[in-house]
């Protein structure tokens, strides 16, 4: 609501307004439509709303209840964007939710890529943009206040049978208390800090696949002297490009230490990849063989 307001009253034209009912609440769930669609009218604004069955989806899937819904969101998002010939799709993540993703991301076992959250605005079109990523909700309550507007709140938002909602009812409050401070600030600046040196790594990542040629025509991944005497950071990183340009699945933080460790002295000559594939080195390159 805040979020719409603000762009409302910045003037901003062609606004269209999404709602994608999960189906989860009952009746609740139907409310919450009819408020968007009393919304649409009141700002005179077109409106889309859909119904999809998150829980099914979670079932046939088999992901969590969250996963299938943020999936559902922004396939639905991604679609209405489409349909609108839209370039942008406005997000009112805020600060406390920055905070929170990167906690979760933190205990998942990220790495620096995770550590950054989300961003602000993504490179590809149609752009994600969110303009209060860096605003504490307290900020977004009192412009609510402030200018009386009305809104809906989700009480599965309540719920600690969700992971999210732990982070932000129990951990988040507990090392505020430990601290003696708000720590949603620090989490947002570390985010920030982690964004701007992985945006570095990657960069000279890429300078060096252009630069020296490392990566064949045929897809193998020539093992220069150069290339092998490269920080690991910078290397996990190019591997990481290459196996993604060969649409290899499942390139996480494991799989790129197996691969670095085919670089050392002594290390193995093939490691397994998913799908039956293989990771192989061979007479200074490693290449991916398929299933077969």
């Amino acid at each position: 609501m805040a979020l719409l307001h603000l762009l409302v009253s910045a003037g901003q034209k062609g606004l269209v307004l999404c709602h994608l009912n999960h189906g989860l609440r009952g009746r609740e769930s139907g409310q919450d439509a009819a408020f968007v669609r009393r919304l649409g009218r009141k700002y005179g604004l077109p409106c889309e709303i859909e119904k999809t069955p998150v829980s099914e989806q979670a079932r046939t899937q088999k992901v969590s209840i969250e996963t299938a819904a943020r999936m559902a969101r922004y396939d639905f998002l991604h679609r209405m964007a489409l349909r609108h010939g839209a370039e942008c799709i406005y997000l009112a993540h805020h600060a406390d939710d920055q905070a929170e993703t990167i906690l979760a991301n933190l205990c998942r076992g990220t790495g620096i890529s995770g550590l950054k959250g989300m961003v602000a605005e993504t490179a590809t079109a149609p752009v994600l943009c969110r303009p209060l990523l860096e605003m504490p909700r307290a900020e977004i309550e009192a412009y609510v206040k402030a200018h009386g507007l009305a809104y809906r709140e989700d009480s599965s938002n309540l719920s600690p049978a969700h992971r999210r909602n732990r982070l932000r009812h129990e951990v988040l409050p507990l090392l505020n208390e430990v601290y003696a401070r708000e720590v949603t600030p620090l989490i947002v600046r570390l985010g920030r800090q982690a964004a701007r040196d992985e945006d570095c790594l990657q960069q000279q990542a890429r300078e060096f696949i252009q630069q020296e040629g490392v990566i064949a025509q045929d897809g193998r991944l020539l093992l220069s002297t150069k290339l092998r005497s490269l920080h690991p950071a910078v290397l996990s990183r190019i591997l990481h490009f290459w196996l993604g340009g060969l649409a290899v699945p499942g390139v996480d933080a494991d799989l790129l230490d197996d691969a670095l460790a085919m670089l050392r002295p002594g290390g193995p000559a093939k490691i397994n990849l998913q799908g039956g594939r293989h990771l192989r080195r061979k007479a200074g390159c490693l290449w991916v063989t398929e299933a077969v």
